[in-house]
């Protein structure tokens, strides 16, 4: 059997009221929010936050491939699914490949995993996908676009959610678009393109899977699937033959904003977080066709569910207090970042202990300590240090807060860390309030961009509040 083995989300904490970016234009906007990316969050540290969350902390995965969907990777060319898969020390024979170029790149590139298990060129692949993608000032999608990241582990062994069958179709239709010159999302939005491309599209996509194994729409128990808008999944949905108030996932869009090529994935980690064993479950994604997954839940999902459902990553949220703001996070206010630029020299040197996050242990005494070193702090015992990858979770051992650095934004938070089981390090804190930075506070690693430097974005890990 093969399937989804793990699943996970991740949204950033900040959210933009719409109502700000109405009153900035005076253009109509729907109620609620969009999730907004931390001026050092990308759709690089979002997938990464997505794929730790389905490796267990401290263990050695047997992960073979690693798969990084996104529509917005803040590189047009260096591979992010290599660099996703050092932060999260996976192997160096690690199979990796990045999918991009329309919003169903998350969805095609679970298949492409489900059929390199199937095919037995691989054993467990994690598929990571996220976006920040970035529309114009004053535009119709400036309140429809929201940042956010999912993964899914595909493998055979404890399966939470079989892969029963799949069907794709391929044609042109222009939706949603980028150039390669242009820096903010593009579309020709309205019934028009959500009736004749993705109606149409992934309408025949999910037909052909029902058809193919002979079930009628009420045998589906969810519906989980990429919206443009919340209306255009209703009523495809309807179309469908669907009931929208039972059967479809309230997508994304709604919420937090549309999620490009991580919002199928969402859609489907709030589905299993409620699903029971034998439920059928359909998953879709749309652009340039469309591809759909039929998925039949196991008895494995009520042992092995999201260590975080999907309603705690909504419910926990910051407000951004400005419309402004969230023009300085998305560096659509242009912002001097001065950063030293690290050469490949010292990034190879010290990769493993700055990307995969080890430290030394030492054989004598037992002292775990940060950075890798040849003498021990606690013992002084000289070449007795050995390798030790360190965790993630920790407490506050004391901060300060930097009024003066040079920074997005200040004044910021450094603290030092007494990692469990050993190693104390010296962090940025991030996405934080005031009253959460505190002596003996639990944090949690995560990465994000350090700074610019060099022309390059430059990227370690920071402490934030564990949530």
């Amino acid at each position: 059997m093969v399937g989804i083995t793990a699943y996970s989300a991740y949204v950033p904490r900040f959210r933009l009221e719409r109502a700000l970016i109405s009153r900035a234009w005076g253009t109509a906007q729907s109620a609620g929010e969009i999730a907004v990316a931390n001026y050092d969050e990308d759709a690089l540290t979002m997938a990464t936050e997505a794929a730790l969350a389905c490796i267990t902390d401290g263990e050695v995965p047997a992960l073979d491939g690693l798969y990084f969907a996104s529509t917005s990777a803040p590189y047009r060319e260096k591979q992010v699914a290599s660099v996703v898969a050092t932060a999260c020390d996976l192997s160096r024979r690690t199979h990796s490949a990045d999918f991009t170029g329309s919003v169903r790149a998350g969805v095609s590139a679970l298949i492409a995993a489900v059929n390199a298990v199937r095919a037995g060129a691989r054993t467990d692949v994690l598929v990571s996908a996220a976006e920040t993608r970035l529309a114009a000032p004053e535009s119709e999608l400036e309140g429809l676009l929201g940042d956010a990241g999912a993964a899914l582990r595909v493998g055979t062994d404890n399966v939470v959610a079989e892969v029963v069958d799949a069907a794709f179709v391929s044609e042109e239709f222009t939706h949603l678009w980028r150039t390669d010159s242009q820096r903010f999302l593009q579309a020709f939005p309205g019934k028009f393109s959500n009736t004749y491309g993705y109606a149409n599209d992934l309408g025949e996509a999910i037909r052909s899977l029902l058809d193919a194994r002979r079930l009628q729409p009420q045998a589906i128990a969810k519906l989980a699937v990429y919206a443009p808008d919340a209306r255009a999944a209703a009523d495809l949905a309807k179309e469908l033959g669907f009931d929208p108030r039972k059967q479809l996932v309230s997508p994304a869009v709604g919420t937090i904003g549309s999620a490009g090529a991580a919002d199928a994935f969402l859609a489907l980690a709030a589905a299993l977080d409620d699903a029971a064993p034998g439920d059928f479950i359909v998953v879709g994604a749309y652009g340039e066709g469309a591809d759909a997954l039929l998925l039949r839940v196991t008895d494995e999902l009520p042992r092995r569910r999201a260590r975080r459902p999907w309603k705690q990553w909504l419910d926990n949220k910051l407000l951004l207090s400005s419309y402004e703001k969230y023009l300085k996070f998305r560096r659509v206010i242009d912002l001097e970042e001065p950063g030293e630029a690290i050469n490949n020299v010292l990034e190879f040197k010290e990769l493993k202990q700055d990307i995969r996050l080890y430290g030394s242990g030492c054989e004598a005494c037992g002292t775990v300590q940060f950075p890798i070193a040849r003498v021990c702090i606690q013992c002084k015992a000289r070449e007795r240090l050995t390798d030790r990858k360190l965790r993630k979770q920790g407490t506050v051992f004391t901060f300060t807060i930097d009024h003066l650095i040079a920074n997005v934004e200040h004044p910021l938070p450094m603290a030092v860390i007494d990692l469990e089981d050993g190693g104390r390090l010296y962090l940025q804190v991030t996405d934080f309030t005031e009253s959460e930075v505190s002596i003996g506070a639990p944090v949690t690693l995560t990465f994000r961009r350090l700074h610019e430097g060099g022309g390059n974005h430059n990227y370690f890990w920071k402490a934030r509040p564990l949530r």
